[in-house]
């Protein structure tokens, strides 16, 4: 039964007077419509296909091309040096050239993986397409070492720099966790196709034209290359992309994840090693069974050809042992391909080596940023967290080559230089073993 007292206030209470245009609590906001209820704002997830989504990945390949690509040339330009331009000065000085171009490829990505994270993709395309293009015009008319240093190693470095984290995080946000190894794979195929044919390109021109125009067409095509990927780029951001900070980028990213940390080591020491087969393959081919022979100058060509069919096991391996498994099996394999190397000595088992060696380090160059997104829960920090492991992929990256080329040098022979490539790579799938328990280990914990 409802209060005598509340029954009486009801009745006694004065209706709100109407309010109408004529009415003299009429104001200019009863003249505007209600507005209307807030939408409900959800996340749909990523569309996992369509034609932007395939467009990120044409874009991510484009860019692949003119990072990782272009750094797998330089072991014809260490050729070229030793033998025309710069012979006067050792492969260890020359090498320094192509590592210091790697260094700044990754290392620099600490400052870049932040800007893309922040909402700034298509200004880094911008910026490091100019830097590349500039850096082959200038390499192009460079006759000293300073100069092709500056140029080629500093200058082309630093733009690939701004490209390469957009390159690889680009794609992951437009498609579902199951489907990223197929199509980060795809996009990858790019750094091997473009290492393929830029040393051909290189080799075919350079006799015909010269240096300098050979180095210029390969400027232009790379141009075209990346204004593509300019045009047609398109990050999914996170929705709060403007309002972050590096403060709070670096603190979201959690780069004191155990997982993270095991994870930088093993890639450290995979680019420790690394390149040390792509730059030497042809010096050692010419004093091993290849000298004079026409096949010898395109053995780098072959190794990248190879490379594009490595690059698609991530998404066959992953479906049968998972992603971490897989990329153990892949990096192992790399490591025997480098001790095999050992026991070549005829112009076949160059080319033996070349197709093996091209195939399972495309393979790894696939799986490295794979792994990494299977890592990392929120793909908004993504960028952020490329940045970090580029720090330590350009530090083995620089050291690496010099060290091999020193080696070479002061032994006289090779087989230091390969031990200690075959050896770096091999600790490469121990630390991913060891990830590997780790994340066991914490998944019996959760059951």
């Amino acid at each position: 039964m409802s209060d005598p007292k509340d029954a009486s206030a009801a009745i006694n209470e004065k209706p709100e007077p109407a309010v109408t245009a004529e009415s003299e609590y009429y104001t200019a906001e009863h003249a505007l419509p209600p507005p209307p209820p807030p939408a409900e704002v959800r996340d749909a997830g990523p569309p996992n296909g369509g034609s932007v989504a395939w467009l990120q990945v044409a874009a991510a390949f484009m860019l692949y091309g003119n990072t990782l690509g272009l750094l797998n040339t330089f072991g014809v330009y260490q050729t070229y040096y030793e033998t025309h331009l710069l012979k006067e000065y050792s492969s260890s000085n020359i090498s320094w050239i192509g590592s210091i171009q790697s260094w700044f490829l990754m290392a620099i990505g600490v400052f870049i993986g932040p800007i893309y994270d922040a909402g700034h993709c298509r200004l880094l395309l911008i910026i490091g397409t100019i830097f590349v293009a500039l850096g082959f015009m200038l390499t192009s008319i460079s006759t000293a070492y300073w100069s092709i240093f500056l140029a080629q190693g500093v200058l082309t470095g630093l733009g690939t720099s701004f490209l390469a984290i957009p390159s690889v995080a680009i794609v992951p946000p437009y498609f579902q966790p199951a489907r990223r190894p197929l199509v980060m794979g795809t996009a990858s195929l790019g750094s091997g196709l473009a290492a393929t044919i830029y040393p051909i390109i290189f080799q075919s021109l350079q006799p015909v034209i010269g240096f300098p125009w050979a180095v210029r067409v390969q400027g232009f095509i790379s141009f075209a290359l990346c204004l593509f990927a300019v045009t047609v780029a398109r990050p999914r951001y996170a929705k709060n992309t403007k309002k972050r900070t590096f403060k709070n980028l670096f603190k979201g990213a959690k780069l004191g994840d155990p997982y993270f940390i095991i994870y930088v080591t093993s890639i450290f020491f995979n680019n420790l090693g690394f390149f040390e087969p792509l730059f030497y393959l042809q010096s050692f081919a010419e004093s091993h069974g290849g000298a004079g022979l026409p096949v010898t100058k395109y053995l780098l060509a072959i190794l990248n050809g190879s490379s594009v069919f490595g690059r698609l096991m991530p998404s066959a391996l992953s479906k049968w042992f998972g992603i971490i498994n897989a990329f153990i099996i892949t990096v192992s394999l790399s490591s025997i391909s480098i001790f095999y190397w050992i026991s070549v000595s005829d112009i076949a088992g160059n080319i033996a080596f070349s197709v093996l060696y091209g195939f399972f380090s495309g393979g790894v160059v696939a799986f490295a940023p794979i792994v990494l997104t299977s890592l990392t829960e929120d793909l908004s920090f993504l960028g952020t967290r490329l940045g970090v492991l580029n720090i330590f992929k350009g530090i083995g990256s620089v050291v690496g080559a010099p060290i091999g080329g020193a080696i070479l040098q002061g032994s006289g022979g090779y087989l230091g230089m390969q031990l200690f490539s075959a050896f770096s790579v091999l600790l490469t799938g121990v630390f991913a073993g060891v990830l590997q328990l780790t994340v066991l280990r914490d998944q019996k914990r959760v059951t």
